[in-house]
């Protein structure tokens, strides 16, 4: 089913917030996705999923490359990396869940 791993990019306005959101989310699905942090409002073409992280972020609204989906994650103000991590741990759940239903496995593996 996956060829490659999901290209995910963050988004936030708030300080360092995008960077630990990428570094958690490649701790907790390496093998399905690959994360990296991006300017809120410049989205590289190559992303998958853009997920943005703050109000401030979402509320730029950013023209999205073909094929890419937007989602925002509405978290605590201070997010803990456990909170991002639950995050993460649900979208590959549900990337597992698909793979497993046509018997393929992480593209990454």
């Amino acid at each position: 089913m996956y060829k490659r791993r999901a290209r995910l990019v963050f988004a936030a306005l708030a300080p360092g917030l995008a960077e630990r959101a990428a570094r958690v989310a490649l701790a907790h699905g390496a093998g399905w996705i690959e994360a990296r942090p991006g300017p809120a409002g410049r989205i590289p073409a190559d992303c998958d999923l853009l997920i943005t992280l703050d109000a401030a972020a979402d509320a730029l609204g950013p023209d999205l490359p073909a094929g890419c989906r937007h989602i925002h994650w509405p978290l605590p103000a201070h997010p803990s990396d456990a909170d991002i991590a639950a995050r993460i741990e649900g979208l590959v759940g549900g990337m597992r869940l698909l793979a497993r239903l046509d018997g393929s496995g992480a593209p990454g593996a």
